[in-house]
Protein backbone atom coordinates (compact mmCIF):
# COMPACT_ATOMS: atom_id res chain seq x y z
CA UNK A 1 0.00 0.00 0.00
CA UNK A 2 2.63 2.43 0.83
CA UNK A 3 4.66 1.72 -2.50
CA UNK A 4 1.33 2.20 -4.22
CA UNK A 5 1.45 5.66 -2.68
CA UNK A 6 4.78 6.77 -3.79
CA UNK A 7 4.14 5.32 -7.28
CA UNK A 8 1.29 8.48 -6.74
CA UNK A 9 3.28 10.96 -5.75
CA UNK A 10 5.49 10.38 -8.31
CA UNK A 11 2.95 10.03 -11.27
CA UNK A 12 1.39 12.73 -9.74
CA UNK A 13 4.84 15.30 -9.25
CA UNK A 14 5.46 14.19 -12.93
CA UNK A 15 2.01 15.36 -14.34
CA UNK A 16 2.50 18.72 -12.68
CA UNK A 17 5.80 19.21 -13.62
CA UNK A 18 5.10 19.15 -16.84
CA UNK A 19 1.77 21.74 -16.58
CA UNK A 20 0.88 22.75 -20.14
CA UNK A 21 1.38 19.32 -22.08
CA UNK A 22 -0.45 17.59 -19.50
CA UNK A 23 -3.49 20.25 -19.47
CA UNK A 24 -3.60 19.97 -23.42
CA UNK A 25 -3.77 16.02 -23.56
CA UNK A 26 -6.60 16.33 -20.45
CA UNK A 27 -8.35 18.77 -22.67
CA UNK A 28 -8.57 16.17 -25.31
CA UNK A 29 -10.51 13.44 -22.89
CA UNK A 30 -12.44 15.59 -21.55
CA UNK A 31 -13.96 16.44 -24.67
CA UNK A 32 -14.69 13.54 -25.54
CA UNK A 33 -15.80 12.27 -22.00
CA UNK A 34 -18.30 15.51 -21.49
CA UNK A 35 -19.90 14.52 -25.40
CA UNK A 36 -20.58 10.86 -24.20
CA UNK A 37 -22.44 11.82 -20.56
CA UNK A 38 -24.31 14.70 -22.28
CA UNK A 39 -26.22 12.41 -24.82
CA UNK A 40 -26.41 9.15 -22.73
CA UNK A 41 -27.78 11.25 -20.09
CA UNK A 42 -30.19 13.09 -22.22
CA UNK A 43 -31.03 9.82 -23.85
CA UNK A 44 -31.62 7.92 -20.48
CA UNK A 45 -34.30 11.63 -19.53
CA UNK A 46 -36.11 11.07 -23.05
CA UNK A 47 -36.38 7.09 -22.00
CA UNK A 48 -37.45 8.11 -18.23
CA UNK A 49 -39.80 10.84 -19.77
CA UNK A 50 -41.67 8.02 -22.32
CA UNK A 51 -41.37 5.77 -19.18
CA UNK A 52 -43.51 7.67 -17.24
CA UNK A 53 -45.94 8.85 -19.86
CA UNK A 54 -46.85 5.45 -20.77
CA UNK A 55 -46.95 4.44 -17.37
CA UNK A 56 -49.61 6.97 -16.51
CA UNK A 57 -51.56 6.09 -19.85
CA UNK A 58 -51.79 2.54 -19.38
CA UNK A 59 -51.59 2.24 -15.40
CA UNK A 60 -50.88 -1.32 -13.62
CA UNK A 61 -53.93 -2.89 -14.16
CA UNK A 62 -54.43 -1.93 -17.88
CA UNK A 63 -53.51 -3.36 -21.48
CA UNK A 64 -54.68 -3.46 -25.10
CA UNK A 65 -55.54 -5.30 -28.50
CA UNK A 66 -53.23 -4.79 -31.54
CA UNK A 67 -52.76 -6.06 -34.56
CA UNK A 68 -49.04 -7.27 -35.46
CA UNK A 69 -47.70 -5.93 -32.51
CA UNK A 70 -48.50 -2.41 -33.53
CA UNK A 71 -47.61 -0.03 -30.66
CA UNK A 72 -48.98 2.99 -32.81
CA UNK A 73 -52.03 3.45 -34.49
CA UNK A 74 -55.63 3.95 -32.64
CA UNK A 75 -59.03 5.69 -33.64
CA UNK A 76 -57.13 9.04 -34.70
CA UNK A 77 -54.44 6.88 -37.25
CA UNK A 78 -56.82 4.75 -38.46
CA UNK A 79 -54.82 4.69 -41.94
CA UNK A 80 -51.99 3.21 -40.13
CA UNK A 81 -54.03 0.72 -37.74
CA UNK A 82 -55.30 -1.88 -39.33
CA UNK A 83 -59.14 -2.69 -38.24
CA UNK A 84 -59.98 -5.71 -36.80
CA UNK A 85 -62.99 -8.23 -35.27
CA UNK A 86 -63.30 -8.70 -31.27
CA UNK A 87 -65.58 -10.69 -29.69
CA UNK A 88 -66.52 -8.86 -26.12
CA UNK A 89 -68.19 -11.28 -24.48
CA UNK A 90 -65.56 -13.62 -24.69
CA UNK A 91 -63.07 -11.05 -23.70
CA UNK A 92 -65.07 -10.32 -20.71
CA UNK A 93 -65.27 -14.32 -19.44
CA UNK A 94 -61.71 -14.43 -19.59
CA UNK A 95 -60.46 -15.21 -15.94
CA UNK A 96 -58.99 -11.74 -14.63
CA UNK A 97 -60.71 -9.18 -17.27
CA UNK A 98 -62.35 -6.92 -15.29
CA UNK A 99 -63.91 -4.39 -18.09
CA UNK A 100 -62.93 -3.62 -21.66
CA UNK A 101 -63.43 -0.51 -23.92
CA UNK A 102 -63.98 -0.98 -27.06
CA UNK A 103 -63.81 1.80 -30.10
CA UNK A 104 -65.23 0.75 -33.44
CA UNK A 105 -65.22 2.79 -36.55
CA UNK A 106 -67.44 3.37 -39.85
CA UNK A 107 -68.25 5.57 -42.87
CA UNK A 108 -71.83 6.32 -42.45
CA UNK A 109 -74.57 8.40 -44.34
CA UNK A 110 -75.78 11.45 -42.20
CA UNK A 111 -78.40 13.20 -43.08
CA UNK A 112 -80.08 15.95 -40.72
CA UNK A 113 -82.73 19.03 -41.21
CA UNK A 114 -82.64 22.20 -40.43
CA UNK A 115 -85.44 24.46 -39.03
CA UNK A 116 -86.51 25.45 -42.57
CA UNK A 117 -87.02 22.19 -43.30
CA UNK A 118 -83.82 21.78 -45.77
CA UNK A 119 -82.10 18.79 -45.80
CA UNK A 120 -78.80 18.31 -44.92
CA UNK A 121 -76.61 14.79 -46.42
CA UNK A 122 -73.10 13.65 -46.60
CA UNK A 123 -70.91 10.81 -45.19
CA UNK A 124 -68.71 10.98 -42.14
CA UNK A 125 -66.77 8.82 -39.66
CA UNK A 126 -68.85 7.18 -36.98
CA UNK A 127 -67.56 5.94 -34.29
CA UNK A 128 -68.66 3.02 -32.05
CA UNK A 129 -67.79 3.87 -28.63
CA UNK A 130 -68.71 2.14 -24.79
CA UNK A 131 -69.25 3.86 -22.22
CA UNK A 132 -66.96 1.93 -19.52
CA UNK A 133 -63.93 4.11 -21.42
CA UNK A 134 -65.47 6.79 -19.56
CA UNK A 135 -65.89 5.39 -16.12
CA UNK A 136 -63.25 2.74 -16.27
CA UNK A 137 -60.29 4.26 -18.12
CA UNK A 138 -60.44 7.22 -17.76
CA UNK A 139 -56.28 7.55 -16.75
CA UNK A 140 -56.06 6.08 -21.09
CA UNK A 141 -58.63 8.38 -22.50
CA UNK A 142 -58.76 10.92 -20.17
CA UNK A 143 -61.93 13.06 -19.81
CA UNK A 144 -64.20 14.11 -22.53
CA UNK A 145 -65.01 17.79 -22.58
CA UNK A 146 -68.81 18.54 -23.58
CA UNK A 147 -70.21 21.77 -23.93
CA UNK A 148 -72.17 22.95 -20.84
CA UNK A 149 -75.58 21.62 -21.53
CA UNK A 150 -75.06 18.52 -22.94
CA UNK A 151 -73.64 15.12 -21.68
CA UNK A 152 -72.06 11.91 -22.42
CA UNK A 153 -74.31 8.74 -23.27
CA UNK A 154 -74.96 6.43 -20.25
CA UNK A 155 -75.15 2.47 -20.39
CA UNK A 156 -78.03 1.15 -21.94
CA UNK A 157 -78.41 4.09 -24.31
CA UNK A 158 -78.33 3.25 -27.99
CA UNK A 159 -80.61 6.15 -30.31
CA UNK A 160 -78.16 8.90 -29.17
CA UNK A 161 -74.91 10.55 -30.13
CA UNK A 162 -72.05 13.39 -29.04
CA UNK A 163 -70.61 15.20 -31.97
CA UNK A 164 -67.67 16.96 -33.02
CA UNK A 165 -67.98 20.73 -33.17
CA UNK A 166 -67.43 21.19 -36.75
CA UNK A 167 -70.02 18.38 -37.63
CA UNK A 168 -72.73 20.53 -35.16
CA UNK A 169 -71.49 23.33 -36.80
CA UNK A 170 -72.16 22.15 -40.16
CA UNK A 171 -75.85 20.73 -39.53
CA UNK A 172 -76.46 23.22 -37.74
CA UNK A 173 -77.49 21.19 -34.57
CA UNK A 174 -77.40 21.60 -31.08
CA UNK A 175 -78.14 19.46 -27.66
CA UNK A 176 -81.81 17.35 -28.29
CA UNK A 177 -81.63 17.80 -32.36
CA UNK A 178 -82.08 14.30 -34.37
CA UNK A 179 -80.09 12.95 -37.41
CA UNK A 180 -80.38 9.92 -39.20
CA UNK A 181 -77.29 7.56 -40.09
CA UNK A 182 -77.71 5.17 -42.41
CA UNK A 183 -75.66 1.89 -42.25
CA UNK A 184 -75.26 -0.97 -44.42
CA UNK A 185 -78.13 -1.71 -46.69
CA UNK A 186 -81.38 -0.35 -45.55
CA UNK A 187 -80.26 -0.41 -41.55
CA UNK A 188 -80.34 3.36 -40.51
CA UNK A 189 -81.26 4.89 -37.07
CA UNK A 190 -82.18 8.48 -35.79
CA UNK A 191 -80.30 9.53 -33.14
CA UNK A 192 -80.14 12.17 -30.68
CA UNK A 193 -78.12 14.71 -30.28
CA UNK A 194 -76.73 14.51 -26.59
CA UNK A 195 -73.62 16.43 -26.30
CA UNK A 196 -71.31 18.13 -28.44
CA UNK A 197 -67.78 18.18 -27.85
CA UNK A 198 -65.81 21.51 -26.62
CA UNK A 199 -63.47 23.17 -28.77
CA UNK A 200 -60.07 24.27 -28.11
CA UNK A 201 -61.17 27.82 -27.12
CA UNK A 202 -63.73 26.39 -24.89
CA UNK A 203 -61.49 25.28 -22.16
CA UNK A 204 -58.80 27.00 -20.13
CA UNK A 205 -56.23 23.88 -20.39
CA UNK A 206 -56.87 22.40 -23.73
CA UNK A 207 -53.78 19.88 -23.50
CA UNK A 208 -54.63 18.60 -20.13
CA UNK A 209 -58.59 17.83 -21.00
CA UNK A 210 -61.68 18.66 -23.37
CA UNK A 211 -60.11 18.14 -27.02
CA UNK A 212 -56.68 16.75 -25.92
CA UNK A 213 -58.95 13.73 -24.18
CA UNK A 214 -60.99 13.54 -26.74
CA UNK A 215 -58.68 13.10 -29.60
CA UNK A 216 -57.20 10.44 -27.35
CA UNK A 217 -60.46 8.61 -27.21
CA UNK A 218 -60.54 9.19 -30.92
CA UNK A 219 -63.42 11.36 -31.62
CA UNK A 220 -62.27 14.69 -33.33
CA UNK A 221 -64.24 17.63 -34.52
CA UNK A 222 -65.67 15.55 -37.92
CA UNK A 223 -66.57 12.69 -36.16
CA UNK A 224 -70.22 11.22 -34.74
CA UNK A 225 -69.57 9.37 -31.79
CA UNK A 226 -72.59 6.23 -30.91
CA UNK A 227 -72.89 3.65 -27.98
CA UNK A 228 -71.34 0.50 -29.02
CA UNK A 229 -74.77 -1.18 -29.81
CA UNK A 230 -75.82 0.76 -32.20
CA UNK A 231 -73.00 0.42 -34.34
CA UNK A 232 -74.32 -3.32 -34.04
CA UNK A 233 -78.09 -2.19 -35.60
CA UNK A 234 -76.49 -0.51 -38.38
CA UNK A 235 -73.60 -2.72 -39.37
CA UNK A 236 -73.91 -5.63 -37.47
CA UNK A 237 -70.73 -7.83 -36.63
CA UNK A 238 -67.82 -6.75 -38.42
CA UNK A 239 -64.05 -6.16 -38.45
CA UNK A 240 -63.84 -2.09 -37.85
CA UNK A 241 -62.67 -2.29 -34.45
CA UNK A 242 -59.72 0.04 -34.21
CA UNK A 243 -58.67 0.05 -30.27
CA UNK A 244 -59.54 -2.51 -27.43
CA UNK A 245 -58.45 -1.75 -24.39
CA UNK A 246 -58.79 -4.08 -21.15
CA UNK A 247 -58.72 -3.42 -17.34
CA UNK A 248 -57.99 -6.60 -15.00
CA UNK A 249 -59.66 -6.99 -11.68
CA UNK A 250 -58.07 -6.71 -8.50
CA UNK A 251 -55.38 -8.63 -7.38
CA UNK A 252 -54.61 -10.50 -11.11
CA UNK A 253 -51.12 -9.70 -12.47
CA UNK A 254 -51.72 -7.79 -15.73
CA UNK A 255 -49.20 -9.39 -17.97
CA UNK A 256 -50.61 -12.66 -16.82
CA UNK A 257 -54.22 -11.90 -17.92
CA UNK A 258 -52.50 -10.36 -21.16
CA UNK A 259 -51.26 -13.79 -21.76
CA UNK A 260 -54.15 -15.65 -21.08
CA UNK A 261 -56.27 -13.73 -23.28
CA UNK A 262 -54.19 -13.55 -26.44
CA UNK A 263 -53.72 -17.27 -26.10
CA UNK A 264 -57.53 -17.70 -25.79
CA UNK A 265 -58.01 -15.24 -28.95
CA UNK A 266 -55.25 -17.35 -31.20
CA UNK A 267 -57.09 -20.51 -29.74
CA UNK A 268 -60.27 -19.02 -31.87
CA UNK A 269 -58.18 -17.76 -34.94
CA UNK A 270 -57.54 -14.64 -33.63
CA UNK A 271 -54.01 -12.91 -34.73
CA UNK A 272 -54.35 -10.03 -32.00
CA UNK A 273 -51.43 -9.13 -29.69
CA UNK A 274 -51.85 -8.52 -25.76
CA UNK A 275 -49.21 -4.82 -25.25
CA UNK A 276 -48.63 -4.40 -21.67
CA UNK A 277 -47.20 -1.47 -20.56
CA UNK A 278 -43.84 -3.53 -19.98
CA UNK A 279 -43.77 -4.22 -23.62
CA UNK A 280 -44.74 -0.78 -24.91
CA UNK A 281 -41.91 0.59 -22.12
CA UNK A 282 -39.38 -2.57 -23.23
CA UNK A 283 -39.76 -1.66 -26.95
CA UNK A 284 -39.45 2.32 -26.54
CA UNK A 285 -36.80 1.43 -24.46
CA UNK A 286 -34.98 -0.69 -26.93
CA UNK A 287 -35.49 2.31 -29.67
CA UNK A 288 -34.19 5.21 -27.39
CA UNK A 289 -31.18 2.99 -25.76
CA UNK A 290 -30.14 2.05 -29.59
CA UNK A 291 -30.24 5.91 -30.92
CA UNK A 292 -28.14 6.66 -27.37
CA UNK A 293 -25.74 4.01 -27.57
CA UNK A 294 -25.25 5.21 -31.55
CA UNK A 295 -24.90 8.76 -30.93
CA UNK A 296 -22.77 7.96 -28.00
CA UNK A 297 -20.14 5.89 -30.11
CA UNK A 298 -20.30 8.58 -33.07
CA UNK A 299 -19.09 10.78 -29.72
CA UNK A 300 -16.74 8.21 -28.41
CA UNK A 301 -14.35 9.01 -31.93
CA UNK A 302 -13.19 11.94 -29.77
CA UNK A 303 -12.59 10.05 -26.94
CA UNK A 304 -10.27 7.99 -28.93
CA UNK A 305 -8.50 10.87 -30.17
CA UNK A 306 -7.93 11.66 -26.52
CA UNK A 307 -6.63 8.14 -26.06
CA UNK A 308 -3.91 8.82 -29.12
CA UNK A 309 -3.07 12.19 -27.10
CA UNK A 310 -2.47 10.53 -23.79
CA UNK A 311 -0.09 7.82 -25.87
CA UNK A 312 1.82 10.30 -27.72
CA UNK A 313 2.15 12.39 -24.24
CA UNK A 314 3.68 9.50 -22.45
CA UNK A 315 5.41 8.55 -25.17
CA UNK A 316 7.43 11.61 -25.58
CA UNK A 317 7.85 11.72 -21.30
CA UNK A 318 9.37 8.36 -21.60
CA UNK A 319 12.17 9.72 -24.23
CA UNK A 320 12.62 12.96 -21.68
CA UNK A 321 12.84 10.83 -18.88
CA UNK A 322 14.58 7.81 -20.02
CA UNK A 323 18.15 9.15 -17.68
CA UNK A 324 15.54 9.15 -15.05
CA UNK A 325 14.48 5.86 -15.82
CA UNK A 326 17.74 4.54 -15.76
CA UNK A 327 18.45 5.93 -12.35
CA UNK A 328 15.54 4.16 -10.99
CA UNK A 329 16.65 0.99 -11.73
CA UNK A 330 20.28 1.51 -10.96
CA UNK A 331 18.52 1.85 -7.40
CA UNK A 332 16.68 -0.85 -7.05
CA UNK A 333 13.37 -0.60 -9.06
CA UNK A 334 11.97 -3.31 -10.77
CA UNK A 335 10.60 -3.14 -14.16
CA UNK A 336 7.15 -3.70 -12.64
CA UNK A 337 7.42 -0.54 -10.73
CA UNK A 338 8.42 1.44 -13.53
CA UNK A 339 5.58 0.27 -15.73
CA UNK A 340 3.11 0.74 -13.06
CA UNK A 341 4.32 4.35 -12.52
CA UNK A 342 3.80 5.22 -16.29
CA UNK A 343 0.45 3.39 -16.27
CA UNK A 344 -0.66 5.49 -12.92
CA UNK A 345 0.61 8.75 -14.68
CA UNK A 346 -1.79 8.46 -18.12
CA UNK A 347 -4.70 6.98 -15.90
CA UNK A 348 -4.58 9.80 -13.90
CA UNK A 349 -4.83 11.91 -17.03
CA UNK A 350 -7.35 10.05 -18.27
CA UNK A 351 -9.24 10.60 -14.50
CA UNK A 352 -8.88 14.02 -14.78
CA UNK A 353 -10.16 14.53 -18.09
CA UNK A 354 -13.32 12.21 -16.84
CA UNK A 355 -14.28 14.68 -13.57
CA UNK A 356 -14.09 17.66 -16.11
CA UNK A 357 -15.74 16.19 -18.94
CA UNK A 358 -18.32 14.53 -16.74
CA UNK A 359 -18.91 17.44 -14.91
CA UNK A 360 -19.73 19.64 -17.93
CA UNK A 361 -21.73 16.72 -19.27
CA UNK A 362 -24.38 16.84 -16.35
CA UNK A 363 -24.22 20.66 -16.82
CA UNK A 364 -24.25 20.37 -21.01
CA UNK A 365 -27.26 17.68 -20.25
CA UNK A 366 -29.60 20.05 -17.67
CA UNK A 367 -28.72 23.65 -20.34
CA UNK A 368 -29.68 21.03 -23.35
CA UNK A 369 -32.72 19.24 -22.03
CA UNK A 370 -33.99 22.45 -20.65
CA UNK A 371 -33.79 23.72 -24.09
CA UNK A 372 -35.21 21.34 -25.60
CA UNK A 373 -38.24 20.96 -23.02
CA UNK A 374 -38.69 24.78 -23.76
CA UNK A 375 -38.64 24.67 -28.10
CA UNK A 376 -40.56 21.59 -27.88
CA UNK A 377 -42.88 22.06 -25.63
CA UNK A 378 -41.86 18.81 -24.03
CA UNK A 379 -41.89 18.48 -20.73
CA UNK A 380 -38.49 16.65 -20.14
CA UNK A 381 -36.52 15.04 -17.09
CA UNK A 382 -32.79 15.26 -15.87
CA UNK A 383 -31.41 12.18 -15.40
CA UNK A 384 -28.02 11.89 -13.93
CA UNK A 385 -27.43 8.76 -13.30
CA UNK A 386 -25.31 7.78 -10.74
CA UNK A 387 -23.80 4.34 -12.84
CA UNK A 388 -23.13 7.00 -15.79
CA UNK A 389 -20.86 8.68 -13.60
CA UNK A 390 -19.21 6.15 -11.60
CA UNK A 391 -18.76 4.10 -15.65
CA UNK A 392 -17.68 7.22 -17.11
CA UNK A 393 -14.68 7.74 -14.22
CA UNK A 394 -13.75 4.62 -14.20
CA UNK A 395 -13.66 4.15 -17.96
CA UNK A 396 -11.44 7.30 -18.71
CA UNK A 397 -9.07 6.02 -16.15
CA UNK A 398 -8.93 3.03 -18.08
CA UNK A 399 -8.63 4.47 -21.15
CA UNK A 400 -5.58 6.42 -19.87
CA UNK A 401 -3.69 3.52 -18.64
CA UNK A 402 -4.72 1.84 -21.90
CA UNK A 403 -3.27 4.58 -24.16
CA UNK A 404 -0.35 4.58 -21.79
CA UNK A 405 0.32 0.94 -21.56
CA UNK A 406 2.93 0.58 -24.82
CA UNK A 407 5.11 3.44 -24.06
CA UNK A 408 5.12 2.78 -19.95
CA UNK A 409 6.11 -1.23 -21.10
CA UNK A 410 8.72 0.76 -23.33
CA UNK A 411 10.25 2.33 -20.32
CA UNK A 412 10.21 -0.80 -18.11
CA UNK A 413 12.51 -2.90 -20.46
CA UNK A 414 14.79 0.01 -20.93
CA UNK A 415 18.60 -1.68 -20.06
CA UNK A 416 20.11 0.05 -16.86
CA UNK A 417 23.64 0.98 -18.81
CA UNK A 418 21.45 2.48 -21.88
CA UNK A 419 19.42 4.78 -20.14
CA UNK A 420 22.02 5.94 -17.92
CA UNK A 421 23.73 6.73 -20.88
CA UNK A 422 21.04 8.39 -22.59
CA UNK A 423 21.31 12.14 -23.72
Amino acid sequence: MEMLSDFLILAGQSIVHRKVRSWLTVIGVFIGITAVVALLSIGLGFEKTIDDQIAGVFGSDTFMLSTGGMLAGGPRNTGAAEQYDVDIDYLLSVEGVKTAAVIRQRTGYVESETETGEGLQGFFPVMGLTTDMLTEFTSFFGEIGIEAGGRFFEEGEIAVSVLGADIAQRFDLSVGDELLIGGSGSQELVVRVVGILETEDDTDDAAASGPAASRRAGIDRETIGVPYEAMDQLWGDGEDVVLTVVKTAEGYDVDEVADRVEGGLMARGSELQALTYTDVADSIGQITSTISAFLAGIAGISLLVGGVGVMNTMYTSVLERTKEIGVMKAVGAKNSHVLSIFLIESGLMGLVGGIVGTVLGLLLNVVATRLISTLAGLDLIIVISPVVIVATLVGSFALGALAGLWPARRASKLRVVEALRYE
